[in-house]
């Protein structure tokens, strides 16, 4: 848990420094933003919020308790680390407009 509160910010940094040194907005939110969304996808997959209620509960009584758990705890890391990338990358952008 707590390398994806140090994953996040991470990525922050370095696409704010990018950012900052090149004298372009327009990186930030780009990258911040396609992070946070490819972790915020990564969590979706694990956590199959994507697929119908027949096939997740079918899923669910195939996989093991500690599949499952596996599964939620990287969807969790994911999600933790791509969150603050997606809404730092909208203030950004919606506070450059």
């Amino acid at each position: 848990m707590r390398n994806s509160f140090i994953l996040g910010p991470s990525c922050l940094l370095v696409v704010a420094l990018t950012a900052i040194f090149l004298k372009d907005p327009a990186i930030f939110y780009t990258y911040a933003g396609g992070f946070g969304l490819i972790f915020m996808g990564v969590a979706a997959i694990l956590t199959g919020s994507g697929v119908s209620g027949d096939r997740e509960r079918a899923s669910y009584w195939i996989s093991h308790t500690h599949d499952r758990e596996a599964r939620q705890k990287w969807a969790t890391y994911c999600f933790i680390t791509g969150f603050p990338n997606l809404l730092l990358a909208a203030v950004v952008y919606f506070g450059s407009l």
